[in-house]
């Protein structure tokens, strides 16, 4: 009996993490961008430093399992929606979500086939590949005034009204269409 317990927890265990091995495979397939944290604290920098507040509307492009979502929507109240292709970070999400009583709104959807015109505040920590994208979409779809931020890699074209340099050699590019 228990070895029949440990041997249906054992597969449990080993379909649970081939799922997350296979689902973060096929996200990095999918967007060429690995799942990296932003720190707590460079977060609350941020959301300090620009003024976020309760007015806004707040998008994490990759936003992975939900932290700066959080974090942001804690801190100032802000309308926030994070954007994530890999099945097994899109889920955490959604269960700390209800774990912890957010109205945060989470897609399991490319960015780049979402609205964006409805957010003041873009955040991506994403790759060099992607920013030339990214930096067409926000002139096309952002209401002026709205600002990106962007984690270590600048939009190729345009000149950032802020560079913040961060602990453990980040930049934070902040741009305002």
């Amino acid at each position: 009996m228990l070895y029949n317990l440990f041997l249906i927890g054992s597969l449990l265990f080993a379909f649970l993490l081939l799922f997350v091995v296979f689902s973060s495979f096929l996200g990095f397939l999918l967007t060429r961008v690995p799942f990296a944290p932003t720190r707590r604290a460079d977060i609350e920098f941020i959301v300090k430093e620009l003024g976020v507040s309760s007015k806004d509307v707040f998008y994490d492009l990759g936003c992975g399992n939900g932290k700066v979502v959080f974090l942001v929507e804690k801190l100032t109240g802000a309308k926030t929606r994070g954007f994530e292709l890999t099945w097994w970070t899109y889920i955490w999400a959604r269960l700390k979500k209800l774990i912890i009583g957010s109205k945060a709104e989470f897609s399991n959807k490319n960015f780049f086939k979402a609205d964006w015109s409805g957010a003041t505040i873009i955040y991506g920590y994403l790759y060099p590949m992607l920013m030339g994208q990214i930096q067409e979409k926000f002139k096309a779809e952002m209401r002026p005034g709205s600002l990106a931020i962007i984690r270590d890699f600048p939009f190729p074209d345009l000149k950032p009204e802020k560079v913040f340099h961060m602990p453990k050699k980040h930049e934070i590019y902040i741009y305002k269409k």
